[in-house]
């Protein structure tokens, strides 16, 4: 499929700027928010936010699918989809908590062609399209490239996620034990994290394609890999029917850091 790839790319940071105002229009804490049937909430930025994304699509892109949060879809194998998660990190927005982003992503054939992660109360856009690398505001950056667990920085998502796997949770304590630092930041900035070299790995569970399509895109370009536990794509349409663990790093650990987390599979 020809793709005007720095076209898409633009047009994805235009929709990141509508989705700033729109979040910072209402953020400031409390947010109220109502909860949906998974038992996660959601705000009315969140649907603001998906709406207008999804109507702007429409005008510029008719022929391409979407996949939202709020408002479903799925990855299409015939069409372009764009995957977005309005706000993820909803819970730290209601609170008045910077760390939350808007994620857009487009994929393309089961890869992430490219991925805007627009946090506005940090004042960070992250960003990134195939061959074109990846930014931090506007800025390029790599991964690390530390290549051993005892000097790596790793972080991982909620540790609650991990009540009902107690093997990787014993995994994950002996790479604390072993890592030359390990801590929880969660959601999109734990990944972006390892996209700016400032941290080697990061681990989380229970993502959705919207949570990850965008990091997808902004880690590879950066030179890192995003995979499950068993090294293959987050983006396959199979992935929900294996142990769902999202493994990022710098590339220089992948393959060591997946050899720990296999016993914890079994």
């Amino acid at each position: 499929m020809d793709l005007d790839v720095a076209r898409l790319h633009a047009f994805a940071l235009e929709l990141a700027e509508r989705a700033d105002a729109l979040s910072m229009r209402h953020f400031g804490g409390p947010v109220p928010a109502v909860t949906k049937p998974d038992g996660t909430p959601v705000t009315e930025a969140d649907r603001a936010i998906e709406a207008e994304l999804r109507s702007r699509i429409a005008q510029a892109w008719p022929e391409h699918a979407v996949f939202g949060e709020e408002q479903g879809g799925a990855l299409h194998a015939a069409a372009p989809t764009w995957v977005l998660d309005p706000i993820d990190g909803t819970k730290n927005y209601m609170r008045g908590v910077p760390v939350f982003a808007t994620l857009i992503a487009l994929v393309v054939d089961g890869r992430a062609l490219l991925g805007v992660a627009s946090a506005p109360a940090l004042g960070e856009r992250w960003d990134a399209a195939e061959g074109l690398g990846a930014r931090r505001n506007g800025a390029a950056i790599g991964v690390s490239a530390i290549a051993a667990v005892e000097h790596a920085h790793i972080l991982h998502g909620d540790a609650d996620r991990f009540r009902d796997a107690p093997g990787l949770w014993a995994a994950f304590g002996d790479l604390h034990d072993e890592a030359w630092r390990m801590r929880g930041f969660g959601d999109y900035w734990n990944h972006l994290l390892v996209a700016a070299g400032a941290a080697e790995a990061a681990f989380e569970r229970e993502l959705p394609a919207w949570d990850v399509a965008a990091l997808v895109a902004i880690v590879s370009e950066a030179g890192g890999r995003i995979t499950d536990a068993h090294g293959a794509s987050v983006l396959a349409p199979d992935h929900a029917a294996r142990p769902n663990l999202v493994v990022t790093s710098n590339g220089a650990l992948h393959d060591a850091l997946l050899a720990r987390l296999a016993p914890g599979l079994a």
